[in-house]
């Protein structure tokens, strides 16, 4: 059989017994497992356990090879985690079949793995970005209201920085600030990335009231 597997690109590797068998895993861990449910001193279904309990061997595609009128062994082997199985005599064509199919959803499941791995890393970076930026407006809402409590100041004492035409600016500039908040406000709960330079133009906006009012 491992000669025929040769032939047919496979690289096998046989042993004698089920404790051979997880010997033979534990060492470096195979692509596939072909495995007999009749063998001395430990059975197909019992070695089939023992690599179902261990992290490195949870995922193994297993094939147990079985005799015709074992059904039972059949079903035994499947409910310990069998993903697959063959009966002797074996059909060698229908065993390759087999042996692709399980080699490539096993190749499918790291993909998707180590897709969902990346995404996960994106989703961590993103979320950081987030919070960057969340930090990013609490400083200018702060600054805004800031300037707004300055202006109030002013008109509460008497006092009169500003001239009609200067204010008319000012509220002009207020308004743009305003509407910049908000757009950023809502591009960041979304979870979209905040355009750099819609911050910056936020950062000039907020200097320039300052600089009308004097402060």
């Amino acid at each position: 059989m491992c000669r025929r597997l040769g032939k047919a690109g496979f690289v096998a590797a046989a042993v004698d017994s089920g404790m051979a068998a997880l010997r033979s895993i534990e060492e470096a861990i195979r692509d596939i497992v072909l495995l007999d449910y009749m063998m001395p001193m430990m059975d197909g279904v019992e070695v089939l356990k023992q690599l179902r309990d261990m992290d490195a061997t949870k995922s193994l595609p297993v094939i147990m090879v079985t005799a015709r009128t074992e059904g039972e062994a059949v079903v035994e082997a499947l409910s310990a985690g069998a993903d697959d199985y063959v009966t002797k005599p074996i059909d060698f064509e229908v065993l390759c079949a087999r042996m692709a199919s399980q080699l490539s959803k096993k190749r499918d499941a790291v993909e998707i793995r180590r897709t969902n791995n990346v995404l996960d890393e994106r989703v961590i970076i993103r979320s950081m970005a987030l919070a960057d930026i969340q930090n990013e407006l609490q400083d200018e809402i702060a600054r805004r209201r800031s300037l707004e409590e300055k202006l109030a100041g002013l008109t509460d004492s008497g006092l009169h920085v500003v001239g009609p035409d200067d204010h008319s600016d000012l509220a002009g500039i207020l308004t743009e600030i305003d509407g910049l908040v908000s757009s950023i406000f809502t591009v960041a709960s979304e979870g979209r990335q905040v355009n750099l330079a819609t911050l910056l133009n936020l950062k000039e906006k907020v200097s320039e009231a300052l600089r009308n009012v004097g402060a």
